[in-house]
């Protein structure tokens, strides 16, 4: 169900690192060169393309299964982001980031929890969700804003250590050390608090046309 729907994307938590990562759910499209591309199927070397339109090559692909019995409600229950919900018809199809993946909207880095409003943002139960889930993360060089079914949100950021993932020791085998990566200049919001009004207005349809 979940783990085989392509329209899911997801940040998961270790399990024995309590941290999150910033991933997408087995499925998720991510726009390429050639056309949106499972992130599953995306390899090492692979371009994909950023919101500015470059063409960035992929430096790894981190995978994560994460298990329902030994992760908490709070931190393994996604947000789901209905089709369209972001305007101008995106995303393309439903978007589906954990409360601290971010999604790029007005030139903020606005953390996926922070825009749930019951409607055209959702939680997704965890009594929905199979009892494990795989998830990958795209590393690029830099942090960039790449478009995940159309919708542009950020690329893997070292806040937490890579050594969560199960293909870690393949990390290691190609680069050695963790590399830092400096994050955009994007103010960041993790708090639905501090979303804009306008922003939250837009998103649950309540704007002005």
């Amino acid at each position: 169900m979940f783990s085989n729907d392509p329209n899911l994307a997801g940040t998961t938590v270790s399990t024995t690192q309590g941290t999150y990562v910033f991933c997408f759910a087995i499925g998720t499209r991510i726009a390429t060169p050639d056309g949106a591309r499972p992130v599953e199927t995306l390899a090492i070397g692979d371009p994909v393309l950023t919101a500015e339109g470059r063409e960035v090559p992929v430096t790894w692909v981190g995978r994560q299964t994460v298990h329902k019995l030994f992760t908490p409600a709070e931190r393994f229950e996604p947000v789901r982001v209905h089709a369209g919900a972001l305007g101008n018809g995106l995303p393309h199809s439903d978007l589906v980031p954990t409360t601290d993946h971010t999604l790029i909207l007005d030139g903020l880095a606005i953390c996926a929890g922070a825009l749930v409003n019951g409607t055209t943002i959702t939680r997704v139960s965890k009594a929905d969700l199979p009892e494990r889930v795989t998830y990958y993360h795209v590393e690029t060089e830099g942090h960039e804003i790449i478009l995940a079914e159309g919708a542009p949100a950020e690329t893997f950021i070292d806040y937490v250590a890579r050594r969560g993932f199960e293909n870690y020791a393949e990390y290691v085998e190609l680069y050695g050390e963790e590399r830092t990566i400096p994050e955009k200049r994007l103010p960041r919001i993790s708090a639905a608090r501090l979303v804009p009004p306008a922003i939250r207005e837009r998103l649950s349809g309540k704007a002005a046309a």
